[in-house]
């Protein structure tokens, strides 16, 4: 008996559209998934200090980076109505806490904190970490 192979056809071939289909599915899923998180906005690198830790709790707190935007408990704001809103004492509190990055220039620091002061916050802190850190 005397058997024949069969000739090799194109659908021989392996099949890679579902292969290719997969990898786009988990691009896609692996895209979307990343941008469920919200990522910080800015995260100043604060100055060092050698006075002792220790803060009071319930202030209000404004985060300066290193290009001198300015944000009120996380929202961006100018320095305007970042005065306006200090002047009005929102929920009472004219406590407020400064978060500086290290880099941003001095003078321009100085300057917001005496308009800080103007616009009436009473106890203005300077946030810092210790010298070691």
């Amino acid at each position: 008996m005397r058997f024949t192979r069969p000739r090799a056809t194109r659908d021989s071939e392996p099949n890679l559209i579902p292969l290719i289909n997969v990898v786009f599915l988990l691009l896609i899923f692996f895209m979307l998934a990343g941008r469920l998180a919200p990522s910080e906005r800015a995260t100043p690198e604060s100055p060092r200090s050698d006075s002792p830790r220790g803060t009071r709790p319930a202030a209000l707190v404004i985060l300066i980076d290193r290009t001198g935007q300015v944000s009120l408990n996380g929202e961006p704001v100018d320095e305007l109505s970042l005065a306006a809103r200090i002047a009005g004492g929102i929920g009472g509190r004219r406590r407020v806490q400064v978060k500086a990055d290290a880099r941003l220039d001095a003078m321009r620091l100085i300057g917001l904190l005496n308009r800080l002061r103007a616009a009436g916050a009473e106890e203005l802190d300077l946030l810092t970490l210790p010298r070691g850190q």
